[in-house]
């Protein structure tokens, strides 16, 4: 750990002297990197801390002065649920745990005999599948309503804008007509991925659904769609960083899109620089007086075919 980090940790436990906790704030809120490292140490510690892995000492520290904020207590909660469900996944299936299954299962019909018994768990099994099926297939054709939704959004600003241009040719001139263009969305099915999330906060963390970012072979862009479903601070910070490997980007002082669905950001990424596996998108909110707010971190799922 260098001297930047051991000063942000002690920073985040309550440690420094008034000036040197001024002379910190002051740097990170001018310095993009020193913001975006912040974020990361704190991450980490929230990280460690809901693993258990802080030693004794520490661990007071944490819980007496970091955990002293509402908000902190609530991002420490999440943090909880995101390792659990992450290390769920890690978690391999083992042949016995699938057999024990299938007993519980089968059990469950022992006063029948054992044909009928089992067709009814077969039966049972499939229509459990049938309804995960059938989720699926409704949550992609929302986020092919919400694509659309956009689609025309953007069909209906550049229609505005050539109206404009028009309106400001000298009355002499003939307006040109503009010609017209292939339909973006003809286009975007071949090369363009996308995601819809939802800006649910911490609370929500335990029942949101883990979105899958599906990349045919061919596909040259990814674009993320985040909705708000409160847009209060004036200005957010958002970060892309894939679970156990390394950061895609970072965007500060943005401002979300006004539709007429609602507040939201698009983010439009490299294909090649996405890989299989499980990605956090993490926004935070800052306020007018520069103080720094995490509002969610959102997890899903990159699958390259």
């Amino acid at each position: 750990m260098d001297e930047l980090e051991q000063t942000i940790t002690r920073y985040l436990l309550g440690e420094l002297t008034e000036q040197e906790q001024a002379a910190l704030e002051k740097s990170y809120f001018k310095d993009p990197l020193v913001f975006n490292q912040v974020l990361q140490v704190e991450s980490a510690l929230v990280d460690s801390y809901a693993r258990g892995q802080l030693s004794s000492e520490v661990r007071e520290r944490f819980e007496q002065y970091y955990l002293n904020h509402p908000s902190r207590r609530e991002r420490v909660e999440f943090a909880r649920t995101l390792t659990t469900r992450i290390d769920e996944r890690k978690q391999p299936v083992t042949r016995a745990s699938s057999v024990f299954w299938w007993q519980k299962l089968l059990a469950s019909f022992g006063s029948q005999r054992p044909r009928l018994r089992f067709s009814m768990a077969l039966a049972s099994v499939l229509i459990v599948l049938a309804g995960v099926w059938i989720f699926i297939a409704i949550r992609r054709q929302q986020q092919q309503r919400e694509a659309a939704q956009i689609q025309a959004q953007r069909e209906n600003d550049e229609r505005r804008q050539h109206e404009q241009t028009a309106q400001q040719q000298p009355t002499n001139t003939p307006p040109q007509v503009p010609q017209p263009s292939p339909s973006p969305i003809t286009n975007s099915a071949r090369t363009v991925a996308f995601v819809a999330l939802t800006v649910s906060g911490v609370r929500g963390s335990e029942s949101a659904e883990t979105q899958t970012l599906i990349i045919p072979h061919g596909t040259t862009q990814a674009q993320i769609l985040l909705k708000l479903k409160d847009d209060s601070y004036p200005r957010y910070r958002v970060a892309l960083q894939k679970i156990g490997g390394g950061e895609i980007f970072t965007q500060a002082n943005i401002r979300p899109r006004s539709t007429k669905s609602g507040s939201n950001f698009i983010f439009t990424v490299r294909a090649d620089q996405l890989s299989s596996g499980d990605y956090a998108l993490t926004l935070v909110g800052i306020t007018p007086e520069g103080d720094v707010d995490n509002l969610s971190k959102s997890l899903f799922r990159v699958e390259k075919r």
